[in-house]
């Protein structure tokens, strides 16, 4: 009712980088024309099988298709922040983070920025962005600090009224690049409850990625398209010089390292965006699955399309596996989440639910596609978020996602027809009355 994405089309048309874009664009086209004329050399023969996904997506999501990179796997909070901690305080050009949540009072936020003040007043390059509404208790003067030792930060959207206006909108993308070498993405913010010390939702199991490579551009790229559209909004001074993508901005891009053979696209959606690209590249996976698809997703409030694509896999002899949370966040949305796996319980998908609050954000099909980032199979993150996830073409990634899903079920229950049955009247009442704002829950 108070929400349209053409305003913030608009937006990103008025505040982008247009001119970067067009030339980006067309350098774009002669790759996706190189993949359909089966011009391009895959490292690995298997990844051929998967061309029409890696066009659709390069096309759907204007993202390149890259070979040369390494890809490791971190499942929880504390593997995740000790890999970046560590490529933190290996920096020595720039640091660039941005954050859906950046709680700056809790322990890892505090160790965070002191890390960053560090780096800023040994002159690194430090730019920080965190959603505004995502981040409602944390406020600018956090990061004084930061700001005071050389730092930039910016809060997405800049105006509390402006993002009481826009609240539909969040950047909910999490991403941690590092001297444009490495990069970190996946499903966790910066927060206490990450590791797990909140009795609430504990224990915490979440899943991100560590990239090196010509991926990291990509991840790059998108950081500075956000960066770019923050600083051309002038909520406060009309007349404010607009900033471009220019000189100055691409002396931050330097050298990727090459020392790897994983194909990965970046793909990034958001309101302004054309297309549902996330999606998109989701539904394909399913359809493209002949053995198996295993999903792991703290929220499940698909459309009818994705339950419609997991009901044909299924029907077709596809092992369609769903892990959700066994310990809800969200009530009301774990209600909806329920009834929409039940209905796939009929046709032969299987469903678990973890012990704690499972938060991976996680498909992998077939021994050799995968996918993680921060995209939740919902709605909100499909259209209205701002969101970024790697699809990873690789057999060994893709076996350790199989296995550590697999590994996971262990600490599940099994979530089938008769449990189901067995609640009350009162709950089928509340589910029902929840289905009805379930699109944008």
């Amino acid at each position: 009712l108070i929400g349209s994405k053409y305003k913030m089309r608009i937006l990103s048309k008025k505040y982008g980088m247009g001119e970067i874009e067009e030339k980006y664009n067309k350098v774009l086209k002669q790759h996706i024309h190189d993949i359909a004329a089966d011009k391009i050399q895959f490292e690995e023969l298997e990844t051929r099988k998967y061309i029409d996904l890696i066009r659709m997506n390069s096309q759907n999501a204007m993202c390149y298709f890259t070979q040369n990179n390494d890809v490791e796997l971190l499942l929880n909070a504390q593997e995740n922040f000790s890999r970046i901690f560590e490529d933190i305080k290996n920096a020595t050009k720039s640091i660039e983070v941005m954050y859906y949540i950046f709680k700056a009072k809790d322990n890892v936020g505090k160790k965070f920025l002191y890390l960053l003040r560090e780096k800023a007043s040994q002159g690194v390059k430090v730019t920080l962005i965190y959603d505004g509404i995502g981040s409602l208790h944390t406020r600018m003067n956090d990061f004084e600090e930061l700001k005071e030792a050389g730092g930039q930060v910016y809060r997405f959207l800049p105006s509390i009224v402006k993002s009481f206006l826009l609240i539909n909108y969040r950047l909910h993308r999490k991403i941690v690049i590092v001297d444009g070498k490495i990069a970190h993405t996946g499903g966790i913010n910066v927060g206490d409850e990450y590791f797990g010390l909140k009795k609430i939702n504990k224990p915490w199991r979440d899943t991100t990625i560590r990239l090196t490579g010509y991926s990291v551009l990509s991840l790059q790229t998108r950081f500075w398209s956000d960066l770019v559209f923050l600083q051309n909004q002038s909520f406060r001074k009309k007349n404010r010089a607009k900033l471009k993508f220019d000189e100055k901005l691409l002396k931050s891009f330097y050298s990727p390292i090459e020392n790897g053979n994983i194909g990965v696209q970046i793909l990034s959606s958001g309101p302004s965006s054309p297309n549902d690209t996330i999606k998109d590249g989701y539904v394909k996976m399913i359809t493209t699955a002949k053995k198996y698809l295993y999903i792991q997703t703290p929220y499940f409030v698909p459309d009818k399309t994705i339950l419609d694509a997991l009901r044909i896999a299924a029907s077709g002899g596809v092992d369609v596996r769903i892990m959700l949370p066994g310990i809800p966040d969200k009530k009301s949305i774990y209600a909806i989440s329920l009834l929409n796996v039940a209905k796939l319980l009929k046709i032969g998908v299987k469903v678990y639910l973890h012990s704690g609050f499972l938060h991976a954000k996680t498909l992998v099909v077939d021994d050799h596609v995968s996918s993680v980032g921060t995209a939740n199979i919902d709605t909100r993150s499909f259209s209205l978020n701002y969101e970024i996830n790697a699809f990873i073409y690789d057999n060994k990634f893709a076996i350790k996602c199989r296995d550590t899903f697999l590994n996971d079920i262990k600490d599940c229950t099994i979530f089938d027809v008769e449990t189901y049955s067995k609640r009350g009247l009162w709950k089928k009442i509340y589910e029902s009355i929840w289905r009805f704002i379930a699109p944008i829950a």
